[in-house]
């Protein structure tokens, strides 16, 4: 969504982003922002959800009565978005040069989608571009994954993924240390033509069973060995780099392009950030009437 040279690759990855991980986070990205954000906005405020992939959190920001607008780079992600928010206005650009006016109440990047941008120079590109499109006292929200998360969690095997009838997925993570960078591998297995399995035969009380969180280990265990239990389900592999900032460099970055009052927040609004989540980062454009001399 964000290097000029990928979105294909993010257009590849659109169908099952939005059969999948687009609708489950978009529930969970709901929370924080009615924790951190939304309460501090007017009634109908406008919003600009950047980096919003198939626009399923879009359509439930609309929902709740904001008028939002959502810019991603992958135009067959922006093909999904339009018709999961119908009555949302969506632009496709690049996050990190996109020139928009400044009309925004509040600007959000959830699912951690900023941590896509390989350099630091990068994100404060980012940062100034939702700079300028903010009005003044507007809002600034967006989580990332941070390193002493990633280093606990993305080590190397199946992170999550599920399988139905017609097709599974998994996400494979991987985090390097030394350099603060990594990827996460999406893996798509669908069924030769034609082809029937005992997955689908069993597809109700089996995924049902599957989906159940006592089974979660099991089910990425046998996602693990897919390829062998299904040999006529051929799969696709997406890879896509990413990089862990810590949250004092983001907060540095955020202040040197004029970002004031920034907070650092757990999902849940608590300022306790800990290695199991990712970190929300809140900050506000200042107004310049304010400002002292």
């Amino acid at each position: 969504m964000l290097e000029t040279n990928r979105y294909q690759e993010y257009d590849t990855w659109a169908w099952l982003y939005n059969q999948t991980m687009g609708p489950e986070y978009s529930q969970q990205q709901l929370q924080p922002l009615e924790i951190l954000l939304l309460p501090k906005l007017p009634q109908s405020a406008k919003i600009l959800d950047l980096c919003c992939g198939t626009g399923n959190l879009t359509q439930l920001l609309i929902r709740k009565g904001y008028n939002v607008t959502g810019l991603d780079g992958s135009e067959a992600m922006l093909a999904y978005a339009s018709v999961n928010a119908p009555q949302g206005e969506f632009i496709l650009g690049d996050a990190r040069t996109f020139e928009l006016n400044s009309s925004f109440d509040a600007v959000i990047s959830t699912s951690a989608s900023l941590n896509h941008l390989m350099s630091i120079e990068d994100l404060k590109q980012v940062f100034g571009q939702v700079y300028t499109a903010l009005k003044e006292n507007g809002l600034f929200l967006f989580d990332l994954n941070h390193p002493t998360q990633m280093a606990k969690w993305w080590r190397g095997g199946i992170a999550e993924g599920e399988i139905e009838s017609n097709y599974a997925w998994a996400i494979v993570s991987k985090y390097h240390q030394q350099d603060n960078t990594g990827y996460f591998k999406v893996i798509l297995f669908r069924p030769s033509k034609n082809h029937r399995t005992v997955f689908g035969y069993l597809r109700g009380l089996l995924y049902k069973l599957l989906s159940l969180r006592i089974l979660t280990r099991f089910r990425l265990r046998l996602l693990a060995r897919f390829s062998q239990w299904e040999k006529n389900w051929p799969s696709t592999e997406m890879t896509y780099d990413v990089r862990g900032y810590s949250c004092s460099e983001i907060q540095s970055t955020l202040e040197a392009v004029g970002f004031t009052d920034v907070e650092i927040r757990t999902l849940d609004g608590s300022p306790h950030v800990d290695d199991n989540h990712s970190a929300y980062f809140i900050c506000r454009k200042p107004d310049r009437s304010k400002i002292s001399h």
